[in-house]
């Protein structure tokens, strides 16, 4: 009987010390951005994901961007500019609603860029 309740009182302690050591899971969002220049006519096509935020947060993966991006506010204010999309990995952001701008080459006239956040 002793024994049975030794494991049964170890089994749960090892239990709950494995969930208060496991971190904290957080919630994930993913925004993309894309935008195409139709120079012939002088217009210009823009669609997307926007970032919305509940509460402040972090980017975690940048994809595509190759020439770079910004991330403008609710307004419509860019709050920061990218020339290398990577930089962007790191970067905090206050709880929000965001919204991506790839920029396009010379050449080419469109992109396309995805950010995922963590928060």
């Amino acid at each position: 009987m002793f024994r049975m309740r030794l494991i049964q009182t170890i089994s749960m302690a090892a239990t709950i010390a494995a969930a208060l050591a496991a971190p904290a899971s957080a919630e994930t969002v993913t925004a993309t951005g894309s935008l195409i220049m139709k120079d012939k006519y002088g217009t210009s096509e823009a669609w997307g994901r926007t970032l919305k935020l509940p509460e402040g947060g972090k980017i975690v993966r940048v994809m595509d961007g190759t020439y770079g991006f910004s991330i403008l506010d609710a307004k419509g204010d860019a709050i920061a500019d990218f020339l290398l999309p990577q930089e962007a990995v790191g970067l905090e952001l206050a709880a929000g609603e965001y919204t991506l701008s790839p920029y396009v080459c010379a050449r080419h006239r469109h992109h396309h860029v995805e950010v995922t956040v963590d928060y």
